[in-house]
């Protein structure tokens, strides 16, 4: 009969952080895409009360695509994984 041994092995996460002059570059860029999300969202209406939909369909999904980008800009945590000895 085989036996097998499990060991665990701990592990500890060390956050690093983003540097300061990053962070506020990082706000400013969000705060520039989602100024030119609410741009393409208002395009998008006046071009779908024309009824050129597929035009307005476009600048949405441009205007979500900068709403996504505006979300992933910032400060930032990385998590650094390193063994316990």
């Amino acid at each position: 009969m085989l036996t097998a041994t499990n060991t665990l092995v701990a592990t500890k996460i060390k956050p690093i952080l983003v540097s300061s002059t990053t962070a506020a570059n990082g706000g400013l860029e969000r705060q520039n895409l989602l100024k030119e999300a609410e741009n393409l969202f208002a395009q998008a209406k006046l071009l779908a009360a024309k009824g050129e939909l597929q035009e307005a369909g476009l600048l949405i999904l441009k205007g979500l695509s900068c709403e996504r980008r505006a979300k992933a800009k910032g400060p930032q945590v990385l998590g650094l994984i390193k063994k316990r000895e």
